[in-house]
Formats: C-alpha cells, structure tokens, sequence
C-alpha cells in the first residue's frame, strides 16, 4: 500500500520554527521527491503487435517464401524481386505457392 507524503508536516514545522532555509530545503526535498517518478518512468505508448507477415516473392528467377518485407528482399536478392501474395500462416504462403507456381523453388519471372 502506498503512502501519501504529507507535504504540510514538512513545511509548517519549518515555518513554525522561523527557519527560512529550512524552508527552503523542505520545499526542495519535497519538489525532489516528486521528480523521482517522472525521471525514472518513461511514459511509453502501448503498441498492438503486428503479426508476422509470410510473403510469396519471385526473387532471382525461383519462388520464394519469407518474412522479409520487398526493401530487405531486394537488398538481399538485387532490384529483379517480384512480390505475389502476403499470409499470416507460413503453411498458407507454401500453399499459395505450390498451387499457383508448383511450390518453393520453382522457376518464375518478373
């Protein structure tokens, strides 16, 4: 359970006792003792997870499955990549392939 900081109990005794720099350091004790959670925890957006992505290519004149986007198929294979079809499922992206080309490593063109 967390406690809450009775920022009063600070101060006023300070004040009570006429002490001006013990004010002054109540104060910044306290001040310092809010910044703590802000410096320690970012605030980061929740993100949804995209799923992984199995793409049909035609890359170097043979089909080819991967989870590479068309970019990193290039830098990969050379600017002669064709992109078919994109699956959720590995499985399906083998499917598309063998039904349509006769399956992974099968002659193609772009």
């Amino acid at each position: 359970m967390m406690r809450r900081l009775n920022i009063a109990a600070i101060i006023v005794p300070a004040v009570i006792r006429g002490g001006y720099m013990q004010m002054h350091h109540a104060i910044i004790f306290v001040l310092f003792i809010f910044s703590i959670p802000a410096i320690s925890m970012p605030v980061q957006k929740a993100e949804a997870l995209e799923p992984e992505r199995y793409t049909v290519y035609c890359a170097d004149d043979r089909i080819e499955v991967s989870f590479w986007d068309i970019e990193q198929m290039k830098v990969r294979a050379g600017s002669n990549v064709c992109q078919f079809q994109s699956y959720t499922s590995y499985s399906s992206a083998l499917n598309f392939a063998q039904k349509n080309f006769g399956g992974e490593g099968a002659t193609c063109s772009c």
